[in-house]
């Protein structure tokens, strides 16, 4: 049994509500919980033996929730992808090999680590080795490694290779027979195969780790134009079997949206509904271009939506509807998608850039987001999409000891006007890098610029050369091949976003 431990603070922000700031107060750890809040003089009476980590200068608050990234070390920047629509940019990874999934996650997991962040979601994602098991483990021993929070998404996906459904044979036929040959060729298997692989390997790994107090699964299929109706079935009568939370990407991008009109003419998440998909428990990732159907269903059920506000405007996918979420009850998270707007992993300058882009100009739409509501969706929020609801999110006795102690120096200097409060003022100016300490479980892992467990400059260095060795394809031609294909989606999706826009113009016309 370790030592007690008593962080003292400036403040103590105990759950996200402003009006629960308390002033000079300081925060017992006993082995990984909380295990009380009060005074230091008071605390130290109590456990007269406990090692006191001093932060008087700081704000200490819930451990972040990234509810959204994808473990990537090393962003899109970084690896030599420009920023560009969704579609093209995914398909421009043909042009490169595999990276080494444990180390460029162990990285990231790093980065959030110095940022506050102590749990996050690890959506769907697969460096496409043909072994997809071997990666997701690879990923979870690097998250246990650093020693974050992590729910790990198991990925699915059985359509639209090549673009989105039902437009995938004439997209093919329509290209030269050599990119036709190319892109026809079965390639390694995604994810881990059919519904019946995925949910055995689901079943595999809550086994190995049932007793780990960190790693969690979900399911993770792709999205509504990805997964066929019967793969959705199949998952959610799983995940409703067993507890098992669903977190997928939806309606992310014009091309997504055009898409699903024809999919799902009666709306993308009725239709998910209608095969059992929607529940307190799914969590969507985006949802940039939803209409009021589809809140209507999102608030019915409880689901969460996780807003990525870097990656919309980067990617071009446009601005999520914060503002009207909020204002229909709906839960909604922040993520970074591995894409911030600054190409960090600044979780607080994400939460920041949604807060901003919910400020709608007009004086009777929905009011923006409150400074209570921006801190449950780094907070509490999170931690429900992490399916750790019951366990973090907030600092009280009994609860898990996930603590960060930010540095209010950049929030107050040189001035701060004393009308100003001061959660205002920390949302507005704070940053990851006035982080002094991260601590998950009650153990130390990140203070004052050093990790406890990590080498930061190791782990850098290894992640460069594993990216200088993925540098090249397995095949020298398809770099060039890509770059072909890229035109041709191009050239697809503005005639499929054109044509849909079109239509939608049409039918409010009649109306």
């Amino acid at each position: 049994m370790t030592n007690p431990i008593i962080i003292e603070g400036g403040f103590v922000l105990p759950r996200p509500r402003a009006t629960d700031l308390i002033k000079n107060a300081s925060i017992a750890v006993a082995g990984p919980l909380v295990a009380a809040i009060g005074s230091l003089p008071e605390l130290s009476r109590r456990w007269p033996n406990a090692e006191i980590i001093r932060y008087p200068d700081c704000l200490l608050v819930p451990g972040l929730v990234n509810a959204h990234q994808h473990g990537r070390g090393l962003s899109q920047i970084q690896l030599g992808y420009h920023d560009d629509f969704l579609e093209p940019w995914i398909a421009g990874r043909r042009a490169r090999g595999a990276l080494d999934s444990h180390i460029v996650t162990k990285l990231a997991a790093a980065r959030m680590i110095a940022n506050g962040v102590t749990t996050t979601i690890h959506a769907n994602y697969s460096y496409g080795t043909g072994d997809y098991e071997r990666e997701l483990r690879g990923q979870i021993a690097a998250y246990d490694a650093v020693g974050i929070r992590a729910t790990l998404c198991v990925g699915a996906m059985d359509r639209g290779g090549t673009v989105y459904p039902p437009h995938e044979a004439c997209f093919v036929a329509g290209l030269p027979d050599d990119l036709k040959s190319w892109v026809s060729k079965s390639p390694a298997a995604a994810y881990a195969g059919d519904g019946a692989a995925t949910v055995e390997l689901m079943h595999r790994l809550r086994r190995d780790f049932a007793s780990h107090p960190r790693i969690r699964f979900c399911y993770g299929p792709a999205g509504p134009q990805w997964v066929s109706d019967d793969l959705w079935r199949l998952i959610a009568r799983d995940a409703r079997d067993n507890s098992i939370g669903i977190h997928l990407h939806a309606l992310e991008s014009p091309a997504q949206k055009a898409a699903a009109s024809e999919l799902f003419p009666h709306g993308t998440f009725t239709h998910l509904d209608d095969l059992g998909v929607m529940t307190p428990s799914t969590v969507i990732a985006h949802g940039v271009w939803v209409d009021d159907a589809d809140l209507a269903v999102l608030a019915r059920t409880g689901a969460t939506v996780v807003r990525n506000p870097g990656c919309n405007i980067r990617m071009r996918n446009g601005i999520a509807p914060l503002a009207r979420y909020l204002r229909r009850g709906v839960r909604v998270a922040i993520g970074t998608d591995n894409c911030s707007m600054n190409d960090d992993e600044d979780l607080l300058a994400e939460l920041r850039l949604a807060g901003h882009l919910a400020r709608e100009p007009d004086w009777n739409g929905p009011p923006p987001p409150s400074i209570d509501d921006l801190l449950a969706m780094a907070t509490v929020n999170g931690a429900a999409a992490a399916q750790f609801g019951d366990e973090i999110g907030v600092l009280e006795p009994g609860l898990r000891a996930d603590i960060v102690a930010f540095s209010l120096h950049r929030t107050g200097h040189p001035y701060l006007d004393p009308d100003m409060p001061l959660l205002e003022a920390f949302v507005a100016r704070a940053q990851g890098s006035d982080v002094r300490m991260t601590m998950v479980d009650g153990r130390v892992l990140y203070r004052d610029g050093r990790y406890s467990d990590v080498s930061l400059d190791e782990l850098e260095g290894q992640a460069a050369a594993a990216a200088e060795a993925a540098r090249a394809p397995r095949n020298l031609a398809d770099s060039d091949r890509t770059q072909r294909y890229r035109q041709y989606l191009y050239d697809h999706y503005q005639q499929l976003t054109d044509r849909t826009a079109g239509a939608l113009n049409q039918k409010a016309g009649r109306n």
